[in-house]
């Protein structure tokens, strides 16, 4: 069976209770070919299968994808380590994805100090400090 390309046939076969573990990573394999590695991650990390997600890390850094990375680190994060964030930069720098290479180098990046009286920037995603 081919993995599906409709989105929300993709979701019925990924969240669906019947789905199999082997149907899960024959669907995963399939994106792969295709190269839709984070379609393919979404059912490696479903059908709990480590080795392919360890695939999915070596390609995440031979081409510098920072946010496919990310997401691995994310399934576990003692599977990324922070040479694999210096790596994924200088691999994003060399392929010309810079946006890839500063989001890997941030975290990698010992926390500012604190400069007192300054709020720092809210990133993407966090919720603004709680005024007191």
């Amino acid at each position: 069976m081919a993995a599906p390309t409709h989105y929300l046939t993709k979701r019925d076969l990924l969240h669906g209770p019947k789905t199999s573990p082997k149907a899960l990573v024959a669907a995963g394999r399939d994106y792969l070919a295709r190269e839709a590695f984070s379609d393919a991650l979404d059912f490696f990390e479903k059908a709990r299968d480590a080795e392919a997600v360890k695939e999915i890390k070596r390609i995440a850094l031979e081409r510098g994808d920072s946010f496919l990375l990310a997401r691995v680190e994310r399934y576990d994060r003692i599977l990324v380590a922070e040479s694999d964030w210096e790596r994924v930069a200088v691999t994003a720098d060399k392929n010309g994805m810079s946006s890839m290479a500063v989001f890997a180098r941030k975290r990698i990046a010992p926390p500012e100090a604190a400069t007192p009286g300054v709020q720092p920037i809210e990133e993407a995603g966090e919720a603004a400090p709680e005024k007191k």
